[in-house]
């Protein structure tokens, strides 16, 4: 029997403002993120004045990139006709992909700036980078927003109140839970076997968040009521495709220079005459 979700999207009102549980839901999965991330960055040998600043930058590229894509994706005509709703991020609509490509920049960015090697940085964020989304889809399920197609499994979900995002009185795939399960997943993976990833090179723990995020968007796309555009495939399954080759070649280049570590750091003695 599907479950059924009547619950407003508007959590409560300050005066003329409606705070909406996606906004209150994304806060928490922040701090929960922030939180990690620090601690990681610890473990790592990064000082903690260095790791905030860090996050205070990387969080504040998250939003812009998140909020800038998905407005491109779906919401153009709105912000023309009425611009400050570009700025009501509380009320829902994050790119998953808008904001990791803000934060991969600030994270760049930052590490030139500060003389930091960039993988211990993204190193540090990837275990946060699965654990704040997975908390932050729940949010997606209670506004209806990400929703899947229709389906008659015994696990859909049905929307009653008619503020969600998500079409009314249709049986759909709780795609948003899909979604936060396999990223939670994903946290506990990485988190667990961090020490044994980081020793494994620098970019590995970065190379295996990036494959495993790849993995499961493409697969959960084939159920998310979004347009297809090349090939039968949607625009975040091109992108995933683009990010695992990416994941790959990180991978793949950790392995070698371990391969090679060896060589470069104990070359061969000259006996002088």
């Amino acid at each position: 029997m599907p479950f059924e979700i009547g619950i407003d999207p508007v959590a409560f009102r300050l005066g003329g403002l409606a705070v909406h549980w996606y906004g209150i839901i994304v806060a928490l999965a922040a701090a929960a993120a922030i939180i990690v991330g620090l601690r990681e960055a610890r473990r790592l040998g990064i000082s903690r004045q260095m790791a905030e600043d860090a996050v205070f930058w990387v969080a504040i590229a998250a939003l812009i990139g998140g909020r800038v894509l998905y407005i491109v994706q779906n919401q153009l005509g709105q912000v023309a006709r009425d611009p400050l709703s570009a700025l009501m991020i509380w009320e829902g609509g994050l790119s998953f992909y808008g904001a990791m490509v803000g934060a991969l920049i600030a994270l760049a960015v930052f590490a030139r700036q500060r003389g930091l090697r960039l993988a211990m940085l993204a190193g540090a964020a990837a275990p946060a980078a699965a654990l704040g989304p997975g908390i932050g889809h729940i949010g997606c399920l209670i506004s209806g927003d990400s929703f899947g197609l229709p389906t008659s499994l015994p696990w859909a979900v049905i929307y009653r109140s008619p503020a969600a995002m998500a079409p009314q009185n249709v049986p759909l795939h709780p795609t948003q839970l899909y979604e936060a399960a396999a990223l939670l997943l994903l946290f506990a993976g990485l988190w667990l076997a961090r020490r044994r990833l980081s020793a494994l090179g620098p970019w590995t723990t970065t190379g295996v968040y990036l494959l495993g995020l790849s993995v499961v968007r493409f697969g959960l796309f084939f159920l998310r009521d979004e347009p297809t555009v090349l090939l039968g495939l949607k625009t975040a399954q091109l992108i995933g495709i683009v990010i695992a080759v990416l994941a790959v070649a990180l991978l793949f280049t950790t392995r070698r220079g371990l391969r090679l570590a060896p060589i470069t750091r104990a070359p061969m003695e000259v006996s002088q005459p």
